[in-house]
């Protein structure tokens, strides 16, 4: 019995040893992971000055405290793999899309000891690699050596500066091999390690400490990770940078064109001259892209689509700014902005805010000049708008979400104006935010109340591309004009710099005889009509069908008093002939025939007073009749309060007609 207890206990034993051993097997051990840890780096680039102006004190607070007393940015991990050489992902390194953050490459090891980056010696944002080279002495760290084999059900770690707060290993298997997405030209490794923000760069290793992979990408959707094979970062030996974005498109009224960017430089090569020389020729790509896209689509475009002549001759308008886009079904039409919305600002200030699908920016709005500034002052005070927008619409920043309110990014990093093919002249600014590397772009056009913006966030990256999608697009927005008199007035003496070219011969004078005015073609001179400085005036602006590359007015709107319904006003229309809805040509026969309601009988319409007539067939001396193209007719219509005296209302109607030049 004591033999047989002896025997058990020595098998137990040897089961012990055995299996302590294949544990040791399936861990790193802690002697490894020191040593380890002294060859993977943090990569960083020096924090900037936040010189965004808050509302209220920023809650530094809610920062946490490695985060908020560390003077750089964490942007994730890098491995030594000889003296002063070191690889990582290139995607860490983003070389190729300016960043305000990259001009001060380091790396930094665990206790805070920082290496400049110098040159790149390899780099594939294919691949997602890059190898590069660093000052100072780096021989006390360890260095890497890669696996020559690995196989699916290896055990492997990965190693990395998980979310900017050190350098910690993960345990995990390799689960399998799965081609590249594009090409599929090698097979990326699968691995069920974790892997958080920061690991990116990070070596997976192997039991023995040896490189297996360089971490790439983190999967959304499950805990399966991704890293590039080393043996695919040792197999490219080529002495060229690699850049290649293969799925770009340019997009523009149903029309896609799908192109790729690629572009090779010299290495080894100091970095920043490398990400110079990158931004330079990505910037390029979408200038060619956008010449390739007009080259094949031309006329597939606004304005030489061949169904475009319908919407031409029948045009909307919007006092905010507004978009002709096509549908699916080959039909042109205003796109309008929606969930429009007014803020008061002070009592004689408001914005009106809204959003547009359509639009290249993610907000529109128009900003009234504040009582007693200048128009030609509030126009230029770029600040100015974009403070007056922050604060009106509370614009801010989530920290640990709570919102911290932004006043202002102080003056903009660039202003300049750009003359589009109709002669409006576009004011446009930028500002970047040093906190989180984005940029606020606005592009306006004043307005005789104010200004009417566009505005829009994205990345630094892009903001270069983005100011030339806006020069490509601002022949498809549109803007009409609404204000009271004296505000109309004050933007007809603008100086020509700010006016649109079909404005700047005009003239608008007001008295207490009437009114005077010249714009872009239709003049008046109207007399006891009753109009004041507090009338207000609405202009519809529209493409000219017969000469697209100038804008012509639709309708010029005067409304006596704003707190009653009444208006004087004049329409432009045209034949639409076979392109007609049946409403259309019922409305075309009356108008044209002069049958009712176009005869400029007295019609009682409720509330109101009305008399409309076809000013191209009964007053066919008037200078604008005479100018008008083939096919197009003018509307004219008086409209007063019911309770308005007949003999006044007929006085006020033939006064306006009588006006009209």
């Amino acid at each position: 019995m004591y033999k047989a207890c002896q025997f058990i206990i020595k098998l137990v034993l040897v089961w012990s040893v055995s299996n302590l051993a294949y544990a040791e097997k399936e861990e790193l051990l802690s002697s490894q992971i020191k040593t380890l840890k002294k060859g993977i780096f943090e990569v960083v680039t020096l924090k900037l000055e936040d010189r965004t102006i808050y509302k209220e004190e920023f809650p530094q607070d809610l920062i946490p405290f490695h985060i908020r007393n560390d003077k750089h940015h964490s942007l994730g991990t890098a491995f030594l793999i000889g003296d002063n050489t070191l690889v990582s992902a290139a995607h860490v390194f983003n070389i190729g899309q300016y960043s305000l953050f990259s001009g001060n490459y380091a790396i930094r090891d665990g206790k805070g000891n920082l290496f400049k980056i110098t040159k790149v010696e390899k780099y594939s944002n294919y691949r997602d690699l890059i190898q590069f080279s660093v000052e100072g002495n780096t021989s006390k760290y360890h260095k890497f050596t890669f696996a020559k084999a690995y196989e699916e059900g290896d055990v492997v770690y990965a190693a990395g500066n998980a979310l900017g707060e050190g350098v910690i290993f993960r345990k995990g298997s390799l689960t399998s091999f799965t081609y590249e997405p594009i090409n599929g030209k090698w097979k990326n490794i699968r691995y069920s390690a974790a892997a958080s923000p920061g690991n990116s760069g990070g070596p997976l290793l192997n039991l023995a400490g040896e490189v297996v992979g360089i971490v790439t990408k983190k999967s959304t959707n499950e805990n399966l990770n991704y890293a590039l094979p080393i043996e695919e970062f040792i197999n490219f030996t080529t002495k060229k940078a690699e850049f290649y974005i293969p799925q770009m498109s340019e997009v523009e009224s149903l029309q896609r064109l799908r192109y790729a960017w690629t572009y090779s430089a010299d290495l080894p090569q100091d970095i920043i001259k490398l990400r110079e020389q990158a931004e330079k020729s990505f910037y390029q790509r979408f200038i060619n892209a956008r010449q390739e896209f007009t080259d094949k689509y031309g006329q597939e475009l606004f304005p030489k689509h061949h169904n475009v002549d319908k919407y031409l001759r029948n045009q909307s308008n919007e006092e905010m700014l507004a978009i002709i886009d096509i549908n699916g079904n080959g039909e042109w039409a205003l796109y309008n902005p929606e969930n429009e919305s007014q803020i008061t600002i002070t009592k004689n200030q408001s914005l009106f805010y809204a959003t547009n699908k359509k639009m290249l920016g993610s907000s529109q709005f128009i900003l009234e000049k504040p009582e007693g500034k200048k128009l030609v002052d509030f126009i230029q005070d770029k600040k100015g708008i974009l403070d007056a927008f922050f604060s009106s619409v509370q614009w801010n920043r989530k920290i640990s979400g709570t919102p911290v309110y932004i006043e202002s990014y102080g003056d903009p990093i660039y202003e300049e104006q750009h003359q589009d093919k109709y002669g409006r002249v576009w004011q446009m600014a930028a500002w970047n935010d040093q906190y989180s590397d984005r940029s606020i772009m606005i592009y306006c056009l004043p307005i005789p109340k104010g200004i009417a913006c566009d505005m829009l966030e994205i990345p630094v990256s892009w903001l270069a591309v983005q100011k030339k999608a806006y020069v490509d697009n601002l022949h498809r927005i549109m803007l009409s004009y609404s204000a009271k008199l004296s505000d109309w007035k004050e933007f007809i003496h603008l100086p020509n710099q700010l006016l649109p070219t079909y404005l700047r011969d005009s003239r608008f004078n007001i008295s207490e005889q009437g009114v005077d005015f010249n714009l872009a073609g239709v003049s008046a001179s109207m007399k006891n009509i009753k109009l004041t400085q507090d009338s207000n005036l609405y202009v519809a602006v529209e493409v000219n069908p017969d000469k697209t590359d100038e804008l012509v007015i639709g309708t010029i709107d005067f409304s006596p008093n704003m707190n009653e319904d009444g208006r004087f006003y004049i329409t432009r229309y045209y034949d639409l002939n076979e392109d007609a809805s049946d409403n259309y040509k019922d409305f075309w026969k009356k108008f044209t025939l002069l049958e009712s309601p176009y005869n400029f009988e007295l019609l009682n319409e409720g509330k109101l007073n009305s008399k409309y007539l076809n000013l191209s067939a009964n007053f066919k001396d008037k200078q604008l009749v005479k100018a008008a193209p083939k096919g197009v007719n003018y509307l004219l219509g008086c409209q007063l309060q019911s309770e308005v005296k007949e003999a006044e209302f007929h006085q006020s109607c033939d006064a306006f007609i009588e006006g009209i030049k």
